[in-house]
């Protein structure tokens, strides 16, 4: 192709003549080429320490009072994971929790069906 076959259109902007199929290229595909991953295992993250979370729980407690709310941490007796709840500190409202009351009884629900299937099965 010279650079004269190219033309000009208006509305698209520069147009390539077609070439025939017989001079076109031919394009072969690669195969499909499997490569292994190197099996990367999960390291548990380091313990935080008690004063960093007890400092940074003092900074978010602070900020939240200045908003005129609360923040309080309780770990759930059923499940034993944090829930996180955010209360007016005015009225004692609470105003979000994570995770929620929901989400907790059904991960106590899932839990509990669970071990039913463990045990049917054992």
């Amino acid at each position: 192709m010279r650079i004269g076959d190219v033309q000009k259109v208006e509305t698209t902007g520069v147009r390539l003549p077609r070439l025939p199929a017989e001079d076109r290229p031919a394009v072969t595909l690669p195969q499909a080429v499997e490569v292994e991953q190197p099996k990367q295992e999960a390291k548990p993250a380091p313990p935080i320490e008690v004063p960093k979370i007890e400092s940074v729980t003092k900074q978010i407690d602070s900020f939240l009072r200045s908003m005129g709310r609360t923040i309080n941490f309780r770990v759930d007796q059923s499940s034993g994971r944090m829930v996180v709840s955010v209360l007016d500190a005015n009225t004692g409202e609470l105003i979000r929790q994570v995770p929620g009351e929901e989400a907790i009884r059904l991960a106590a629900n899932i839990e509990a069906s669970m071990s039913v299937l463990v045990d049917e099965r054992a």
